[in-house]
């Protein structure tokens, strides 16, 4: 059943809010009179069934005003505002900007030294405490459920297995890890950068059966986020797309920015240059390079930027895990095991990032039960 829903007496920054917590349920908002339920600030109607936002002294506990009002506190979108203006509007840390400003490019700076300063600052790793915006949609969903509307996602929830290739030497490990991604009969999505390094027509086709390919920039050097002509950000985009479409014969309409660099800027140019979605933006990351500090959307679906649609990395980099956290790939399976049980439990997105740049394109076994896993965790909450 698809929910008729009108959104009144609201600013259209709190409109596209309200828009994206709903954006995946099988609800159609209108201006028109003949609704289901109507998403209202303080008194601004008195149709009904009505969930009102409300500045007034409501907690974040839904609050019945009568059999068809329920009341919300306001605190609840004016958070996900704040999480969605923290990743339009980055605030980039020094140390990225020089190191991604040096006259070389930053991974020729040793590996040892980029992740002792990701290591030297606190970090959180508990993402329970970061899904302020599932936090706030579980709330709208169970207003809704209330009113005796139950909102249905208009696509299951999804497991999304997604791999970025680095480096040259990744390119070439690459295939390791599809093997295990056919086996267990996950189709997955690769990213490569269009001029790092050179890409082979047999790795090249080998990776695009069966696979989704997306662009990782044109190069893996951070720039993207500090580029101050929006003409060049936009060309940039636009040649990354056009050399893999050529290279692979197909439509690129996929994107993630290397290091997870995201901003409005970088949206709008996305958009322009022709790409339909983009996977840059982590749910939470406990030490993002570009702010160095704890980072993300706080949210486990998908949402609307720009005409972008986003596609939040749910489950932490295997960087951060492996690197920062400095956990074996053993336990960095558990790990994700249970962050995907904490996902799951909000109706959320199981999105995976490993790159073949790193520990589990040499530990096939603990790569294969880590896909194992997350498809048991995929069919329990199917069940």
């Amino acid at each position: 059943m698809t929910v008729r829903v009108g959104i009144v007496g609201f600013s259209e920054d709190k409109k596209i809010v309200l828009s994206n917590l709903l954006h995946q349920y099988a609800v159609t908002i209108t201006e028109s009179e003949e609704t289901n339920v109507v998403i209202s600030a303080d008194n601004a109607t008195d149709r009904k069934p009505q969930i009102r936002i409300s500045s007034v002294g409501v907690d974040t506990i839904p609050a019945v005003d009568d059999e068809q009002v329920i009341v919300l506190s306001s605190s609840l979108i004016e958070t996900c505002s704040a999480k969605l203006e923290g990743i339009l509007n980055p605030k980039i840390s020094t140390s990225y900007k020089i190191i991604t400003g040096l006259p070389f490019q930053y991974n020729l700076v040793p590996s040892s030294i980029r992740s002792h300063l990701l290591k030297a600052r606190q970090f959180d790793t508990d993402l329970s405490r970061h899904l302020a915006i599932e936090i706030a949609r579980k709330s709208i969903i169970d207003a809704f459920r209330s009113l005796g509307f139950p909102l249905e996602r208009k696509v299951p929830p999804s497991l999304l297995v997604t791999h970025d290739i680095d480096t040259e030497k990744g390119f070439h490990n690459s295939l390791s890890l599809k093997a295990v991604d056919d086996e267990v009969g996950v189709s997955s999505l690769w990213f490569l950068p269009a001029d790092e390094y050179p890409i082979s027509t047999h790795i090249a086709g080998e990776l695009a059966r069966g696979s989704v390919i997306g662009s990782h920039d044109t190069k893996h050097d951070g720039k993207l986020v500090t580029m101050r002509r929006q003409s060049a950000l936009l060309a940039r985009l636009k040649k990354s797309k056009t050399t893999l479409q050529n290279l692979f014969e197909r439509e690129i309409t996929h994107f993630r920015a290397p290091l997870l660099q995201f901003s409005r800027r970088i949206a709008i140019a996305l958009g322009e240059a022709g790409y339909t979605a983009d996977f840059s933006v982590p749910c939470w990351e406990p030490i993002h390079p570009s702010t160095m500090n704890g980072s993300g959307i706080e949210s486990a679906q998908p949402f609307r930027v720009e005409n972008i649609t986003e596609f939040p990395l749910t489950l932490f980099q295997d960087h951060q895990l492996l690197n920062v956290m400095r956990l074996s790939t053993r336990e960095a399976v558990k790990f994700w095991t249970e962050q995907a049980r904490l996902i799951r439990k909000f109706d959320g997105d199981l999105v995976l990032s490993v790159h073949p740049d790193y520990a589990f394109s040499r530990d096939l076994e603990s790569y294969r039960e880590l896909l194992k896993s997350l498809l048991e965790v995929q069919a329990a909450d199917a069940a």
